[in-house]
């Protein structure tokens, strides 16, 4: 199944396809990313989720996959929800940087924004996520314009943000930004207390909760009693 956000709650007019409710998270794949997204795509997932962060994402394999699956006729380019990040210095090896470090931060945006589409070896991206804010808030709405710059040019049809635990921070960019966040991507654990505070704020205003690390952060969950129980009830395994 799918989850389509309404135009009305979004203020997104180019939305052109649902965001899936399951996508497939690309990190630490490595050198297998290209034949790990394949098999992906071939079993039935129709959302890739990336980075341009070779630190622990490898973007171009992601790019190799689609486009091998294109060739194929498996399915278009309009078939797949495609998302990546913009991640900022702090969460970049400092030896393998894919933007001109030197560089204006608005500047290492759009170098990284243009390394992201030659790597996915697209035109456009369903979905823009920083990958998480900046160290100040006027860096991160720095970053955001620039964001709106990509969604101006019809270059990116959703845009969000990527572990903001902090809902402050969150109803801060929301209030801001021209162009409206409808995505919020954060790990869903106990640690943060589920996010309950910041999913009732992207229920009321039309944001997309994307959970990460929902299995891997949720181990006493999984292996609980109630959980086992449903798992043989249902025939699955605790993490299906």
């Amino acid at each position: 199944s799918e989850t389509s956000l309404p135009t009305e709650l979004t203020g997104n007019n180019m939305i052109s396809r649902s965001m899936p409710s399951i996508m497939y998270g690309t990190a630490w794949k490595k050198e297998r990313t290209q034949e790990l997204v394949e098999l992906a795509v071939r079993s039935g997932f129709r959302g890739i989720d990336t980075a341009c962060q070779p630190k622990h994402y490898f973007e171009p394999g992601v790019g190799a996959a689609l486009d091998h699956l294109y060739s194929e006729k498996v399915i278009s380019r309009e078939d797949i929800f495609l998302q990546t990040k913009f991640t900022s210095l702090d969460g970049q090896d400092p030896n393998n940087i894919p933007y001109d470090s030197n560089a204006e931060l608005s500047d290492q945006v759009r170098q990284s924004f243009q390394k992201s589409l030659k790597n996915l070896r697209t035109t456009y991206l369903d979905s823009l996520v920083m990958h998480s804010p900046m160290r100040s808030l006027k860096d991160t709405l720095q970053v955001w314009k620039v964001f709106e710059e990509f969604y101006k040019a019809g270059l990116v049809k959703r845009l969000g943000l990527s572990n903001t635990y902090d809902l402050n921070t969150l109803r801060a960019v929301y209030e801001a930004a021209e162009i409206k966040p409808t995505v919020l991507q954060n790990r869903f654990y106990a640690q943060s207390g589920y996010d309950v505070p910041i999913r009732e704020f992207c229920r009321n205003n039309g944001i997309q909760y994307q959970s990460f690390w929902t299995l891997t952060a949720n181990p006493s969950i999984i292996s609980s009693d109630t959980v086992k129980l449903l798992a043989v009830k249902y025939n699955k395994t605790s993490q299906q």
